[in-house]
């Protein structure tokens, strides 16, 4: 029973974090880098970006 919740925890964290990476991963690979280190700067700029307008959209139309 415990090894189970360890590996639905897994599993929820590994699909959150494929979630929250997927707008920079989207764009690298529309760019074409490859594994390399710009892909992990352009990654996170993107995910920045993206996230950022994601939640002052969601501000606004709370607010």
């Amino acid at each position: 029973m415990h090894l189970s919740a360890h590996r639905l925890s897994i599993s929820f964290g590994t699909t959150l974090g494929w979630l929250f990476l997927l707008p920079g991963d989207a764009a690298c690979s529309m760019l074409g880098l490859g594994q390399t280190e710009k892909r992990d700067l352009i990654r996170m700029l993107v995910n920045s970006l993206a996230w950022t307008v994601l939640g002052v959209i969601i501000v606004a139309l709370v607010a």
